[in-house]
Protein backbone atom coordinates (compact mmCIF):
# COMPACT_ATOMS: atom_id res chain seq x y z
CA UNK A 1 0.00 0.00 0.00
CA UNK A 2 3.08 2.37 1.00
CA UNK A 3 4.33 1.59 -2.73
CA UNK A 4 0.95 2.86 -4.26
CA UNK A 5 1.19 5.76 -1.79
CA UNK A 6 5.03 6.90 -3.20
CA UNK A 7 3.38 6.57 -6.45
CA UNK A 8 1.13 8.92 -6.27
CA UNK A 9 3.16 11.39 -4.01
CA UNK A 10 5.97 11.74 -6.99
CA UNK A 11 3.22 11.90 -9.82
CA UNK A 12 2.02 15.21 -7.55
CA UNK A 13 5.49 16.71 -7.47
CA UNK A 14 6.13 15.71 -11.54
CA UNK A 15 2.83 15.44 -12.89
CA UNK A 16 0.93 18.42 -10.92
CA UNK A 17 3.69 20.60 -9.66
CA UNK A 18 3.02 20.36 -6.05
CA UNK A 19 4.59 22.21 -3.45
CA UNK A 20 6.55 20.17 -1.04
CA UNK A 21 4.07 21.55 1.70
CA UNK A 22 1.35 20.02 -0.06
CA UNK A 23 2.73 16.65 -0.84
CA UNK A 24 3.55 16.36 2.55
CA UNK A 25 0.12 16.91 3.96
CA UNK A 26 -1.12 14.45 1.61
CA UNK A 27 1.31 11.83 2.89
CA UNK A 28 0.61 12.50 6.33
CA UNK A 29 -3.61 12.17 5.43
CA UNK A 30 -2.32 8.89 3.50
CA UNK A 31 -0.62 7.14 6.01
CA UNK A 32 -3.52 8.23 8.63
CA UNK A 33 -5.72 6.78 6.74
CA UNK A 34 -3.75 3.26 5.84
CA UNK A 35 -3.41 3.24 10.20
CA UNK A 36 -7.00 3.25 10.69
CA UNK A 37 -7.38 0.75 7.65
CA UNK A 38 -4.87 -1.65 8.69
CA UNK A 39 -3.14 -4.02 7.09
CA UNK A 40 -5.93 -6.32 6.66
CA UNK A 41 -7.52 -4.36 4.08
CA UNK A 42 -6.49 -3.35 0.87
CA UNK A 43 -7.55 -0.32 -1.42
CA UNK A 44 -9.79 -2.20 -3.60
CA UNK A 45 -11.35 -3.43 -0.13
CA UNK A 46 -12.15 0.31 0.93
CA UNK A 47 -16.28 1.13 0.41
CA UNK A 48 -18.29 4.18 0.92
CA UNK A 49 -18.75 2.25 5.02
CA UNK A 50 -15.29 2.03 5.48
CA UNK A 51 -14.71 5.68 4.34
CA UNK A 52 -18.00 6.66 6.58
CA UNK A 53 -16.10 4.87 9.73
CA UNK A 54 -12.81 7.47 8.86
CA UNK A 55 -14.96 10.30 8.48
CA UNK A 56 -17.08 9.77 11.83
CA UNK A 57 -12.81 8.53 13.23
CA UNK A 58 -11.53 12.27 12.54
CA UNK A 59 -14.88 13.76 13.72
CA UNK A 60 -14.51 12.39 17.14
CA UNK A 61 -10.82 13.37 17.50
CA UNK A 62 -12.39 16.50 16.97
CA UNK A 63 -10.55 17.97 14.04
CA UNK A 64 -12.05 21.00 12.11
CA UNK A 65 -14.68 21.02 9.04
CA UNK A 66 -11.69 22.41 6.59
CA UNK A 67 -9.48 19.87 7.87
CA UNK A 68 -12.02 16.50 7.30
CA UNK A 69 -12.71 17.96 3.76
CA UNK A 70 -8.96 18.54 3.14
CA UNK A 71 -8.21 15.13 3.89
CA UNK A 72 -11.47 13.48 1.87
CA UNK A 73 -9.74 15.74 -0.94
CA UNK A 74 -6.67 13.90 -0.28
CA UNK A 75 -8.70 10.49 -0.54
CA UNK A 76 -10.30 11.50 -3.50
CA UNK A 77 -7.08 11.96 -5.55
CA UNK A 78 -5.58 9.30 -4.38
CA UNK A 79 -8.15 7.26 -5.88
CA UNK A 80 -9.01 8.86 -8.65
CA UNK A 81 -5.09 8.39 -9.21
CA UNK A 82 -5.99 4.61 -8.79
CA UNK A 83 -7.89 4.76 -11.44
CA UNK A 84 -6.38 6.12 -13.96
CA UNK A 85 -3.03 3.56 -13.12
CA UNK A 86 -5.66 0.88 -13.44
CA UNK A 87 -5.34 -0.38 -10.19
CA UNK A 88 -9.44 -0.17 -9.40
CA UNK A 89 -12.00 0.23 -11.44
CA UNK A 90 -13.89 2.97 -9.31
CA UNK A 91 -13.40 5.41 -6.96
CA UNK A 92 -15.21 5.01 -3.97
CA UNK A 93 -14.40 8.27 -2.26
CA UNK A 94 -16.93 9.98 -5.08
CA UNK A 95 -19.81 8.62 -3.33
CA UNK A 96 -18.87 11.18 -0.39
CA UNK A 97 -19.75 14.34 0.69
CA UNK A 98 -17.45 17.11 1.58
CA UNK A 99 -18.30 18.57 4.83
CA UNK A 100 -19.90 21.83 4.73
CA UNK A 101 -17.76 24.81 5.72
CA UNK A 102 -18.82 28.20 6.93
CA UNK A 103 -17.31 31.02 4.99
CA UNK A 104 -14.97 32.67 7.33
CA UNK A 105 -13.77 36.17 6.48
CA UNK A 106 -9.67 35.82 5.70
CA UNK A 107 -7.85 38.03 8.51
CA UNK A 108 -6.01 41.00 6.54
CA UNK A 109 -4.48 44.30 8.05
CA UNK A 110 -6.24 47.87 8.07
CA UNK A 111 -4.03 50.76 6.07
CA UNK A 112 -3.29 51.80 9.76
CA UNK A 113 -2.17 48.29 11.00
CA UNK A 114 -0.51 47.51 7.89
CA UNK A 115 1.29 51.20 8.52
CA UNK A 116 2.59 50.43 11.91
CA UNK A 117 3.82 46.50 11.46
CA UNK A 118 5.86 47.94 8.34
CA UNK A 119 7.54 51.08 10.69
CA UNK A 120 8.45 48.02 13.64
CA UNK A 121 11.11 46.34 11.75
CA UNK A 122 14.53 46.49 13.25
CA UNK A 123 17.62 48.35 11.88
CA UNK A 124 20.77 46.53 10.73
CA UNK A 125 21.24 43.86 8.10
CA UNK A 126 18.36 41.37 9.27
CA UNK A 127 16.11 44.29 9.59
CA UNK A 128 16.54 45.86 6.51
CA UNK A 129 15.76 41.96 5.18
CA UNK A 130 12.55 42.19 6.76
CA UNK A 131 11.50 45.44 6.20
CA UNK A 132 11.60 44.21 2.19
CA UNK A 133 10.07 40.92 3.02
CA UNK A 134 6.86 42.58 4.40
CA UNK A 135 6.84 45.20 2.00
CA UNK A 136 7.12 43.30 -1.20
CA UNK A 137 4.57 41.31 0.44
CA UNK A 138 1.91 43.77 0.59
CA UNK A 139 3.17 45.35 -2.15
CA UNK A 140 2.63 41.92 -4.69
CA UNK A 141 0.24 39.01 -3.04
CA UNK A 142 2.80 36.83 -3.19
CA UNK A 143 1.82 33.36 -1.27
CA UNK A 144 4.97 32.62 0.96
CA UNK A 145 6.22 29.46 -1.29
CA UNK A 146 6.20 32.41 -3.82
CA UNK A 147 8.40 35.14 -2.43
CA UNK A 148 10.37 32.04 -1.07
CA UNK A 149 11.18 31.38 -4.38
CA UNK A 150 12.08 34.56 -5.88
CA UNK A 151 15.63 35.04 -7.01
CA UNK A 152 18.02 38.49 -7.64
CA UNK A 153 17.65 37.69 -11.41
CA UNK A 154 13.78 37.77 -11.17
CA UNK A 155 13.41 41.23 -10.38
CA UNK A 156 12.75 43.68 -13.04
CA UNK A 157 13.37 47.14 -11.86
CA UNK A 158 12.79 49.13 -14.96
CA UNK A 159 9.37 47.67 -15.24
CA UNK A 160 8.98 47.38 -11.04
CA UNK A 161 8.14 43.88 -11.58
CA UNK A 162 9.08 40.03 -10.51
CA UNK A 163 8.88 37.17 -12.03
CA UNK A 164 7.24 34.61 -9.65
CA UNK A 165 6.13 30.87 -9.72
CA UNK A 166 3.03 30.16 -8.55
CA UNK A 167 0.68 26.62 -7.17
CA UNK A 168 0.93 23.94 -10.20
CA UNK A 169 4.41 25.78 -11.71
CA UNK A 170 2.89 28.20 -12.94
CA UNK A 171 4.75 31.60 -14.02
CA UNK A 172 3.20 34.94 -13.25
CA UNK A 173 4.22 38.64 -13.02
CA UNK A 174 3.59 40.72 -9.87
CA UNK A 175 3.97 44.26 -10.01
CA UNK A 176 5.45 46.77 -6.70
CA UNK A 177 5.53 50.02 -5.74
CA UNK A 178 7.99 53.01 -4.80
CA UNK A 179 7.86 51.86 -0.93
CA UNK A 180 8.90 48.24 -2.15
CA UNK A 181 10.79 49.27 -4.42
CA UNK A 182 13.17 51.17 -2.12
CA UNK A 183 13.27 48.75 1.08
CA UNK A 184 13.93 45.88 -1.82
CA UNK A 185 17.24 48.52 -3.22
CA UNK A 186 18.11 49.08 0.32
CA UNK A 187 18.03 45.14 1.34
CA UNK A 188 20.40 44.44 -1.39
CA UNK A 189 22.97 46.93 -1.20
CA UNK A 190 23.26 47.08 2.70
CA UNK A 191 21.28 44.34 3.74
CA UNK A 192 21.59 40.96 1.99
CA UNK A 193 25.82 41.71 1.19
CA UNK A 194 26.63 41.46 4.86
CA UNK A 195 24.50 38.03 5.25
CA UNK A 196 25.11 36.52 2.37
CA UNK A 197 28.89 37.01 0.60
CA UNK A 198 28.29 33.90 -1.03
CA UNK A 199 28.10 34.78 -4.75
CA UNK A 200 26.24 31.59 -5.36
CA UNK A 201 23.41 31.59 -3.51
CA UNK A 202 20.56 32.99 -5.51
CA UNK A 203 17.72 33.25 -3.44
CA UNK A 204 16.46 36.72 -2.72
CA UNK A 205 15.55 36.59 0.53
CA UNK A 206 18.14 34.78 3.14
CA UNK A 207 18.90 33.73 6.82
CA UNK A 208 21.32 34.80 9.08
CA UNK A 209 23.93 32.19 7.66
CA UNK A 210 23.71 33.62 3.93
CA UNK A 211 21.24 30.38 3.17
CA UNK A 212 18.04 30.40 1.39
CA UNK A 213 15.20 32.28 4.09
CA UNK A 214 12.25 28.81 5.22
CA UNK A 215 8.57 29.02 4.99
CA UNK A 216 9.42 28.67 8.99
CA UNK A 217 11.45 30.90 9.13
CA UNK A 218 9.33 33.58 7.81
CA UNK A 219 6.29 32.96 9.81
CA UNK A 220 8.62 33.55 12.58
CA UNK A 221 9.53 36.94 11.29
CA UNK A 222 5.46 38.06 10.83
CA UNK A 223 5.10 37.16 14.48
CA UNK A 224 7.73 39.21 15.79
CA UNK A 225 6.49 42.02 14.18
CA UNK A 226 3.17 41.79 14.68
CA UNK A 227 3.77 41.34 18.39
CA UNK A 228 6.37 44.38 18.38
CA UNK A 229 3.21 46.51 16.47
CA UNK A 230 0.90 45.22 19.08
CA UNK A 231 -1.32 43.99 16.91
CA UNK A 232 -3.97 40.89 17.91
CA UNK A 233 -2.86 37.28 17.23
CA UNK A 234 -3.75 35.24 14.33
CA UNK A 235 -1.98 36.88 11.44
CA UNK A 236 0.35 35.27 9.42
CA UNK A 237 2.45 35.95 5.84
CA UNK A 238 -0.67 34.87 3.86
CA UNK A 239 -2.62 38.14 5.84
CA UNK A 240 -0.19 40.45 3.99
CA UNK A 241 -1.82 38.75 0.55
CA UNK A 242 -5.28 39.06 2.11
CA UNK A 243 -4.66 42.32 2.65
CA UNK A 244 -3.08 43.38 -0.98
CA UNK A 245 -6.26 42.20 -2.23
CA UNK A 246 -8.72 43.85 0.51
CA UNK A 247 -7.15 47.27 -0.09
CA UNK A 248 -6.75 47.13 -4.06
CA UNK A 249 -10.59 45.87 -4.02
CA UNK A 250 -11.58 48.76 -1.35
CA UNK A 251 -10.19 51.55 -3.56
CA UNK A 252 -11.77 50.46 -6.31
CA UNK A 253 -9.65 47.77 -8.41
CA UNK A 254 -11.33 45.51 -10.62
CA UNK A 255 -12.44 41.80 -9.30
CA UNK A 256 -10.63 40.25 -12.67
CA UNK A 257 -7.48 42.07 -12.13
CA UNK A 258 -6.73 41.20 -8.52
CA UNK A 259 -7.40 37.71 -9.81
CA UNK A 260 -4.75 37.80 -12.34
CA UNK A 261 -2.57 39.88 -10.05
CA UNK A 262 -2.88 36.56 -7.29
CA UNK A 263 -2.76 33.76 -9.58
CA UNK A 264 -5.96 32.52 -8.97
CA UNK A 265 -7.05 29.93 -11.21
CA UNK A 266 -11.28 30.94 -10.49
CA UNK A 267 -12.91 34.22 -10.05
CA UNK A 268 -14.95 32.23 -7.01
CA UNK A 269 -11.65 32.02 -4.93
CA UNK A 270 -10.82 35.85 -5.46
CA UNK A 271 -14.36 37.03 -4.27
CA UNK A 272 -13.96 35.94 -0.72
CA UNK A 273 -11.91 39.07 -0.75
CA UNK A 274 -15.58 41.25 -1.90
CA UNK A 275 -15.79 40.81 2.25
CA UNK A 276 -17.15 44.81 3.37
CA UNK A 277 -15.12 46.81 5.52
CA UNK A 278 -16.71 49.61 7.61
CA UNK A 279 -14.92 52.16 5.63
CA UNK A 280 -15.79 50.90 2.69
CA UNK A 281 -19.30 51.60 3.24
CA UNK A 282 -18.73 54.45 4.93
CA UNK A 283 -17.76 55.94 1.75
CA UNK A 284 -20.19 54.10 -0.54
CA UNK A 285 -22.80 55.79 1.71
CA UNK A 286 -21.51 59.37 1.28
CA UNK A 287 -20.74 59.18 -2.25
CA UNK A 288 -24.22 57.62 -2.96
CA UNK A 289 -27.18 59.27 -0.45
CA UNK A 290 -28.40 62.55 -1.40
CA UNK A 291 -28.53 63.28 2.07
CA UNK A 292 -25.31 61.84 3.07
Amino acid sequence: MYEDIDAFLFSLRVEKGASEHTVSSYATDLRQFVDFLGDHIGWERVTKAELRRFLSHLNRAGLSRRTVSRKVSCLRSFFRFQVREGTLSANPVMAIELPKQGKALPMFFYPEEMAALLASTDPGPLGVRDRAILELLYATGCRAAELMSITVDDINWQQQSIRVIGKGNKERIVYFGAGAYEALDLYLRTGRPVLCQDGGVKALFVNYRGTALSQRSLGRIIDKYVDKASLHEGFSPHSLRHSFATHLLDNGADLRAVQELLGHKNISTTQIYTHVTSDRLKKVYELAHPRA
